[in-house]
């Protein structure tokens, strides 16, 4: 089941949705502003996002440049909802990385199939090789690159040998350009990207019940449980005995 985040103000219309998609057999979250928003998705890594533009404390160009400079969530598709000509939004919302654009009023059967193809369109760019990818065309290159990266991070999640060298052999990059592009776009080195992914994972798995704290260490790539769990606590401020 895919889970949409909705991140509307307006409560009319913010219950629509919420109804829409829920009927749709997805898994609904909201929030009422681009603050609150943030850190839904970043807590809960939703599949999809979908905001309005204009809102309180952070509004959704806001919003979207957050999540596409956040490595574990940037490559959440995010369509925006806009009361303005589509121009003048579309070309402020490219800047920071929009998938789409839905017009108010918007036809609900227009947005349920916009959410559904965007879906299927990310499921199948998982599944593409890098280098013969057509990604570009809808992400940019810097997007790509973390898109693919954070891919092969999840197919050796369990690997508690995987590292740098591994991504040299399935990418084909050198390990100083891998280590260049990596702090380019986070600005954070490959082992703290890699580790801070291991953890965002090992909070979802915890979250749902995926297994006890040994497990869950091993699950995704500690041979340490003592490590795993001062780890967790560093990045997330509490011990994963504990709910945040």
């Amino acid at each position: 089941m895919s889970t949409v985040l909705i991140v509307e103000d307006d409560l009319a219309v913010s219950e629509n949705l919420i109804e829409l998609f829920k009927f749709k057999g997805y898994s609904v979250l909201n929030a009422k502003d681009g603050e609150a928003g943030y850190a839904v998705a970043v807590k809960r890594m939703p599949d999809i996002i979908i905001s309005d533009i204009m809102m309180p404390k952070k509004d959704g160009y806001e919003l979207l440049k957050m999540v596409r400079e956040n490595p574990t969530i940037t490559n959440t598709p995010v369509i925006l909802l806009t009361a303005k000509t589509m121009t003048e939004s579309k070309i402020k919302g490219l800047e920071y990385g929009a998938d789409d654009y839905v017009t108010k009023p918007f036809n609900v059967k227009e947005l349920s199939a916009r959410v559904h193809n965007l879906l299927e369109l990310r499921k199948k760019l998982k599944t593409t090789s890098f280098h013969d990818s057509t990604k570009s065309e809808v992400e940019s290159v810097e997007n790509v690159f973390l898109g693919e990266l954070l891919v092969i991070f999840h197919g050796n999640m369990e690997n508690s040998e995987f590292a740098i060298e591994s991504v040299v052999e399935i990418m084909g990059l050198s390990k100083s350009t891998i280590q260049r592009r990596v702090k380019d776009a986070t600005d954070k080195t490959f082992n703290q990207l890699l580790r801070e992914y291991r953890l965002e994972q090992a909070k979802n798995i915890l979250s749902q019940k995926g297994g006890n704290v040994s497990e869950v260490a091993y699950k995704v790539g500690f041979n340490s449980v003592s490590y795993f769990s001062y780890s967790y606590k560093n990045y997330f401020g509490h011990p994963p005995t504990e709910k945040a």
